[in-house]
Parts: structure tokens; C-alpha cells; sequence
């Protein structure tokens, strides 16, 4: 690390106040590790991951919106706006900022939307209302919003995703995935073997596309919404479906169907190795194989 930055930072720690709508610029330097807390409530934040080892924010904080504030040491830095008066009508803020690419990111806003470029460490991403957009290759993303859509383009091992009435989309899954959600649908698409994932809505509808690995499990479960499953024509997996009093189809082709008076209906595909559980008390299930031709990754 050069040293003349130690200077430029220390002049740093303190906040900054935008008297009126103002662009400013800093940069600082920072660990490629580095621990990043960012706080606005209205407006729009966007990170993107670079290969420097340093911060560089772009903050647009508009009159009456509050006063920007950055500060922290090389390894963990603390930035964002702060309002003036809480519960009054805040006029939208904007923050760029440039961070190392694994550095560790975390972000709060009320509606302001989140957007993370070309991540590759861990994500914390939290809004009341705001539209949440992550893409990259980050090693964890968590992810909750009430209201605003959540939308991972990413190909994380780790995903914990949850919201109330957003809708979650999920492409590039793999690994480990944890999706939930009240009445917002749910929609997954696997671009490698899912190892363990558990999908839950109670009125929103269930999609997942995509395999699951030969020793992985998958647990999907509504109230009253439908659920449907599209594998890929080599899968092989146990499906134990129940659905109360929702009606249960399958389209894949030779998958082999046991049904015992009392107990879940059974599919089994090919080896059976992979275990698929799959209950809604009121939904309905459709099980198909998943189109080769088709791009089950597009918008």
C-alpha cells in the first residue's frame, strides 16, 4: 500500500455535508478483503466490483435529502446518507462506488434500489422496498426485501434469498439456495447441479428449471399456489409430491409413477439418486422435462 494514502484517508474520517445538490468524488485506498457498510434510504446505490485496491464513491445527495458521510480504516469503511429528519419526505440520493471485487459488501435502504456489479465476495443486500439486482460470482448472497423484486444473476455457493411480496428470480443457481417468500412467485434456474435447495412461498408460485446432483435434495413447498419442475432429461431423482387438494401431472417422459392409497405420489426418474420433496395444500404440481432448446436463463 503506497503510503501518502494513510494522509488522504485520515482526512476522510470525517463526514462531508452537502449544503445543496452537489456531485462529489472520493477515493480512498482499502483492503482487497475489505469490510464495506452502505446506508441509503431513498434513492439509488450501485457497487461495482473492480481489481484496484482502493474505494472510489460518486455520491449526488440533492437538497434537503441529508448529508453524505464516509469513514473507516483500510480494511473496514462505513459510507452512505443520512437524513435530517426521519419520517419526512426525502428527495432521492444516488451513490456509485467502486470497491475491490471480494471485498465484503453490506447495504441498507428503505426504497432506494441496490444494485452489486461484479461481486465476488460476500453480499448482506436489504430493502424495505427497493428492487435488489445482484450479478458476478460472490461467495454468499443474502438478500430480503418486503416489497421490492430481488433479481440474482449470479453464480453464488451459498444463497439465502427472502422477501414478502417481491418477486425473487433466481438465475445460475447451484449449491447451497434457500428462496421464501409470502406472495411474491418464485422463479429458479439452475445452470449446475443444485446441491441442496429449499424453495418456499405460501400464496406466490413456484418455478424451478434446472438439475439437481446425484447425492443433492430439494425441497419445495406452497399453501395454495402451483408449483412446477422442469429437469433435464438425464436427471435422476425421486420426486415425493404431495398436494392436498391440488392435482398432481407429469410431463416427463417415462417417468415411473407409484401411488399408495395415503401417502405422497412417487416419480421416479432414471436412478432415483437425487431425493425431490415437493408439498401445497392447495396448489397443484406439474412435473415436465426441461426444453434443451429453449434458454431457460433469459429474462
Amino acid at each position: 500500500m503506497r503510503r501518502a494514502w494513510p494522509f488522504l484517508l485520515l482526512a476522510m474520517l470525517g463526514a462531508s455535508s452537502l449544503q445543496a445538490q452537489e456531485t462529489v468524488t472520493r477515493t480512498v485506498p482499502a483492503d482487497g478483503a475489505a469490510s464495506i457498510r452502505v446506508f441509503n434510504l431513498v434513492g439509488t446505490t450501485r457497487i461495482v466490483g473492480w481489481s484496484s485496491d482502493s474505494i472510489r464513491v460518486t455520491a449526488t445527495v440533492p437538497k434537503g435529502g441529508g448529508r453524505f458521510f464516509m469513514g473507516g480504516s483500510v480494511t473496514a469503511f462505513k459510507m452512505g446518507v443520512e437524513a435530517k429528519e426521519q419520517g419526512a419526505e426525502i428527495p432521492p440520493s444516488t451513490l456509485e462506488i467502486r470497491v475491490p471485487r471480494l471485498a465484503r459488501i453490506w447495504v441498507k435502504s428503505a426504497t432506494a434500489s441496490i444494485s452489486v456489479e461484479n461481486a465476488g465476495g460476500e453480499l448482506d443486500l436489504a430493502s424495505v422496498s427497493g428492487r435488489i439486482t445482484v450479478t458476478g460470482s460472490p461467495r454468499v448472497v443474502m438478500a430480503e426485501s418486503m416489497d421490492g423484486a430481488i433479481v440474482i444473476s449470479a453464480d453464488a455457493p451459498v444463497m439465502r434469498i427472502k422477501s414478502a411480496d417481491g418477486a425473487i428470480t433466481v438465475r445460475h443457481a447451484g449449491g447451497d439456495l434457500t428462496a421464501s417468500s409470502v406472495s411474491g412467485a418464485i422463479t429458479v434456474t439452475s445452470a449446475r447441479e443444485l446441491i441442496s435447495g429449499r424453495i418456499e412461498s405460501v400464496t406466490g408460485r413456484v418455478t424451478f428449471e434446472g438439475a439437481v446432483s446425484a447425492d443433492g435434495a430439494l425441497d419445495l413447498q406452497t399453501h395454495e399456489a402451483p408449483i412446477t419442475i422442469a429437469l433435464p432429461a438425464t436427471q435422476n431423482a425421486t420426486l415425493d409430491i404431495t398436494a392436498f387438494s391440488g392435482k398432481v401431472v407429469s410431463g416427463f417422459p417415462g417417468a415411473r409413477r407409484t401411488a399408495t392409497p395415503g401417502q405422497p405420489v412417487r416419480y421416479t426418474l432414471g436412478s432415483g439418486s437425487a431425493r425431490i420433496s415437493v408439498r401445497s395444500l392447495k396448489g397443484g404440481v406439474r412435473i415436465q422435462q426441461l426444453d434443451v432448446k429453449g434458454d431457460s436463463n433469459a429474462p
